[in-house]
């Protein structure tokens, strides 16, 4: 039955191979790389996804952060936060900063309490705890800053720097900061105080673009969906915007989802493009075995059959390539991050992520058949005399219907 039909074609084809590749090296090669493109990036998109949600308490910098513009909370909508967990305040805005005796430089401003970070540690030079880097040293806050702003302003550890009315002492370097990832773009390098230290600086006036953001870590099975009801239904006219840490920053998400559909479309687009070398690469194969499918039709040989074995053959080597092309996607996340994973915000979460491998070997599949089926129905359906003379005058022939309909589906 059909069944014994494609394990004599299976048998025909794996003879045939033995004689080498040939000329099925480009085939492999355009196959490998276009697959190897669109498994990488898909790797790499789900390994930042993957580490947005594992580290997503510490990007947000709690479980919820519950955020006013203009205003503090009021001391009811503090107790209310209070008796649902921990909760962290941080002040936000933009400011200058201006060095002794130089120009002033546009700065983020960023004020936290005591008790921040509640999720995550802030990396500092010197390394020492946020809160005595912060602290009052000599008559003056402290204040943490980029490693930028130091060498624009010309700073060291231990100058001054003032910021609006407040003088305060350079005591550290900022590295890292565990929640600026979801935070929104910033006009300048960041400056940290304490939040005493930013009322002395006279900008917490009437007016003042600040933010302030309240974090929450919340008691061990208290559901963050139900406390963000119930701090709207309690305070409907509170105003504030409230984040869950599952989705601190949705436009961050949307941007490398994004970014991740722009670069599978250009791996896609080089696999098409690849696909011409595959379809040459199989029509070339195809004539060089004229002589040999003429012989085989001539013995007795069906065209299904035929077409059978190079199908076989075509999609053995498609998926030597294809395995080829995953091995190389799948290692691709690991030397991006090598080269450059300082560059990234976010920690990225390494490993093997089946759907865009899956996604990966089904294009490849895919693009093999639709440039293969053309050059191989082809030679299905071409009697023996046929073949015989395109040895010495090829022709031109479209292949049945079934076949150009089964092309279009695939390309489609």
């Amino acid at each position: 039955g059909q069944v014994r039909d494609w394990l004599t074609a299976f048998r025909f084809a794996r003879r045939e191979l033995r004689g080498g590749l040939g000329g099925f090296r480009i085939f492999l090669a355009c196959l490998a790389l276009g697959v190897a493109a669109i498994a990488g990036v898909g790797s790499l998109t789900s390994g930042i996804v993957a580490g947005l949600s594992a580290d997503g308490r510490a990007l947000l910098g709690g479980d919820l952060e519950l955020r006013l513009t203009h205003r503090e909370a009021t001391p009811a909508e503090r107790d209310w936060l209070a008796a649902r967990g921990v909760v962290s305040e941080v002040a936000q805005m933009r400011a200058m900063a201006r060095p002794v005796g130089g120009l002033p430089t546009l700065v983020e401003l960023k004020a936290v309490d005591g008790l921040y970070p509640l999720y995550g540690a802030p990396v500092t030079t010197p390394a020492a705890p946020l809160s005595n880097l912060l602290a009052v040293h000599d008559g003056r806050h402290g204040a943490v800053i980029d490693d930028t702003l130091m060498i624009r302003l010309k700073l060291n550890i231990g100058d001054r720097i003032n910021v609006g009315d407040g003088p305060f002492t350079v005591t550290g370097v900022l590295d890292k900061e565990p929640d600026r990832a979801t935070e929104s773009f910033s006009l300048g390098p960041r400056v940290m105080l304490s939040l005493d230290g930013l009322r002395t600086t006279g900008l917490l006036a009437p007016g003042s673009l600040v933010y302030y953001n309240y974090r929450l870590a919340l008691a061990p099975g208290v559901a963050t969906a139900t406390v963000q009801k119930a701090a709207n239904d309690t305070f409907p006219d509170a105003g504030w915007r409230i984040r869950d840490w599952r989705n601190g920053n949705p436009g961050l998400q949307q941007f490398i989802d994004r970014i991740g559909l722009f670069l599978v479309l250009i791996g896609l687009t080089a696999l098409l493009v690849g696909g011409v070398g595959v379809g040459n690469a199989v029509k070339a194969y195809l004539d060089g075995k004229t002589a040999t499918i003429a012989t085989l039709k001539c013995v007795g040989a069906e065209g299904g059959f035929i077409f059978r074995v190079y199908l076989i053959q075509v999609m053995l080597l498609a998926a030597c390539g294809i395995v080829l092309g995953l091995i190389a996607g799948a290692g691709l996340p690991p030397l991006i991050l090598g080269l450059a994973g300082d560059v990234l915000p976010i920690a990225v979460k390494l490993g093997l992520y089946w759907k865009p491998l899956a996604l990966a070997a089904l294009y490849g599949v895919l693009i093999a058949l639709a440039f293969a089926l053309w050059p191989l129905a082809r030679a299905r359906d071409v009697a023996a005399a046929g073949l015989f003379r395109d040895l010495v005058a090829p022709t031109r022939a479209w292949p049945r219907t079934g076949y150009v309909l089964a092309t279009a589906l695939v390309f489609a």
